[in-house]
């Protein structure tokens, strides 16, 4: 797995206009269970332009052999968002990120890059305290 490779201004979010799943009425970042499901909850002050730049400024995951990112990770108010693809190498749709079992984690020199933007940010201890959390 790399992070080089692909140029982020080419793609374009897709807000899911048609979906509802990852939103909600309030001002911060969370998780809600639905059903057997634990689903990420962006915040209702996060625009879709401000989602557009995230992604256009993210730090992509890129796999061997592919083209695109697998996944772009950025961070905001000390939040870490995932994005995926929508339409492969095309769009992305993200939503809050938290670890899960069974789930490959974010690679570490990843992870050290988003808390360094968090650093730049002027967010730290927020990051912290989503990783204290969520990236368990």
């Amino acid at each position: 797995m790399t992070t080089a490779g692909a140029g982020m201004a080419e793609f374009r979010y897709d807000a899911g206009e048609h979906r509802v799943k990852h939103c909600w009425n309030k001002p911060e970042a969370d998780f809600e269970k639905m059903g057997a499901a634990v689903v990420g909850k962006c915040p209702n002050t996060l625009s879709k332009q401000d989602a557009e730049l995230l992604l256009r400024d993210g730090v992509p995951l890129v796999r061997e052999g592919e083209t695109y990112p697998a996944r772009v990770y950025a961070v905001h108010e000390g939040v870490i968002f995932e994005a995926v693809p929508t339409i492969p190498g095309v769009s992305y749709h993200g939503y809050p990120w938290r670890r899960t079992p069974g789930r490959n984690p974010i690679p570490s020199h990843i992870l050290s890059e988003l808390e360094q933007r968090a650093v730049a940010q002027g967010q730290l201890r927020q990051f912290k305290d989503w990783m204290a959390h969520h990236g368990r």
